[in-house]
């Protein structure tokens, strides 16, 4: 691709966008394909059941060459910012596939523009009718094809994702007369308004406001940094020492199983008593409400020292007929102290859970229910596999959350002599009275470690519950980065080499 003209230019010049024709499989195609591939696959995933690059390789790079069609390749002063290309359909028919637009020069109408270009083409070369197809999680490609006057095939009305794939088509008029005087432009259908629209650089928007207010934290913020690694009274050294001391990692390891333990009992004990307040029955429901209200209202300290003294209570419980024969077991050390711990800690998470639960299977949509009932589904069957997986959605954000409560929850254990991390904190406190700030920061660096661990299964397994839900998944932090990178990189570095046409948009 040979085009010197105008290589250099003053800085208010005219940007110069130039067609050039190419091949699917020659280098300066790499970063459309590359691009195209890494947005199907964000978009799509695993729901076409198979990879965007078996898509991009399905048909040979000769469909894409003339005289059968056409691959073009839009260039900014020398910089690749669009592209797109033509394949035979039938006798008459050529279908448009590959369009893209660089995703910092969206915007621009820069589609159209090789949208308009590949019609121009498949006219001169004698088709009347223009195909293409779309998928259900590109409406920007939608809007682009219908601006540009194409007739949607399929019923608008529906929902994209019921339609699945969109396709179009566009009847081309009759190919304009050569015009000797201009071999070298392309007979675009854009008219002087939109190459206006395409020139005109995208601003923008300015926050000032925002930027003041982020200048202020970040003051703020580096203020504390510095008193933090100034102030002598942190003691840092102190702090490295007992980080991973043998008795602040015991301490750790009990704070862990506790809360481990009691987060899968309360979640179960959660959907049970959900599904009892939303049964008819109004023995269970009644029960279930006044369990929640119960321990909704009673402090956590309260229940822990209620059950640490449950020997003193009651010596004996008994299981039996009212008033009759009974069964008696001794509370004297029946349990564990660990156990009374996780027991007191799970029944009051358990009031909180079900609630969760609750509002997440009233979030369902009443309908499903009513299709499953359609369907001849048992009630369980109802719950289990249509409700239940639907609710997911909404429960494990707001359930993660009480699992945090639940780890700094878990500190009042120290109350009933068990020394969990900030139990043995404590102690060591009392044992080393220089180091009790120090020990206090070894006890915080833990929390924010631990919590940082839930936080990010809770991200993953939000994503995993949200399929099927939104058309496209939020990046993961690692793809946020890659992209970052993709974006930096520039995408034609020079003038590309010699390939077989080249024209300049007027």
């Amino acid at each position: 691709m040979t085009d010197t003209a105008g290589l250099t230019r003053h800085a208010n010049a005219p940007r110069r966008l130039v067609f050039r024709t190419t091949t699917p499989d020659h280098p300066d195609a790499a970063p459309l394909l590359a691009d195209l591939e890494r947005e199907y696959d964000a978009r799509y995933g695993e729901d076409l059941g198979e990879p965007a690059s078996v898509e991009l390789a399905r048909w040979p790079a000769e469909d894409f060459v003339a005289p059968r069609g056409a691959f073009v390749l839009l260039h900014e002063d020398d910089r690749l910012v669009a592209g797109g290309a033509f394949k035979p359909y039938d006798d008459d028919t050529v279908e448009l596939k590959r369009i893209w637009t660089a995703p910092e020069h969206r915007g621009r109408g820069l589609a159209a523009l090789v949208v308009a270009e590949l019609e121009a083409e498949a006219r001169r070369r004698g088709f009347r009718r223009v195909y293409l197809t779309t998928g259900p999680r590109q409406p920007e490609a939608v809007r682009l094809y219908r601006r540009a006057g194409y007739t949607p095939l399929y019923d608008t009305a529906r929902p994209a994702e019921e339609v699945g794939i969109h396709p179009f088509e566009k009847l081309l008029g009759p190919a304009p007369a050569p015009d000797d005087g201009d071999d070298d432009t392309a007979t675009t259908a854009l008219d002087a308004a939109s190459r206006a629209a395409l020139d005109r650089p995208v601003l923008p928007l300015r926050h000032p406001v925002r930027w003041v207010a982020a200048a202020l934290v970040l003051v703020l913020l580096l203020n504390l940094v510095e008193t933090l690694f100034t102030n002598e009274q942190w003691g840092w050294p102190a702090v490295g020492r007992w980080l991973f001391s043998p008795a602040i990692l015991t301490g750790l390891q009990l704070t862990l199983v506790a809360t481990a333990l009691s987060a899968v009992i309360s979640f179960a004990g959660g959907v049970v008593v959900a599904i009892a307040r939303l049964s008819r029955n109004p023995v269970l429901a009644g029960l279930a409400w006044g369990y929640v209200w119960l321990f909704r209202s009673v402090p956590l300290i309260l229940v822990l020292v209620f059950l640490y003294n449950l020997g003193s209570l009651y010596p004996t419980i008994g299981i039996g007929i009212p008033f009759g024969p009974q069964l008696e077991v001794p509370t004297t050390n029946l349990l564990s102290d660990l156990a009374i711990g996780v027991a007191a800690l799970s029944l009051s998470e358990i009031a909180y859970a079900s609630e969760i639960v609750r509002a997440g299977v009233l979030a369902v949509d009443h309908g499903q229910q009513e299709a499953a009932q359609a369907l001849g589904l048992s009630r369980r069957r109802q719950f289990v596999r249509v409700v239940l997986p639907q609710a997911l959605r909404s429960i494990v954000p707001a359930f993660v959350n009480q699992v945090v409560g639940l780890l700094k929850a878990s500190s009042l254990l120290f109350y009933v002599s068990l020394l969990d991390l900030f139990g043995v904190v404590q102690n060591l406190s009392s044992t080393y009275p220089t180091d009790i700030i120090p020990l206090l920061v070894v006890a915080t660096i833990w929390y924010l470690a631990l919590t940082s661990a839930v936080s990010v299964v809770q991200y993953h397994v939000e994503r995993w519950t949200a399929r099927g839900s939104v058309r496209t998944l939020p990046p993961t932090p690692w793809q946020r980065v890659r992209a970052a990178i993709r974006r930096a990189a520039p995408l034609a570095r020079a003038t590309p080499p010699a390939s077989i046409d080249d024209r300049t948009v007027s």
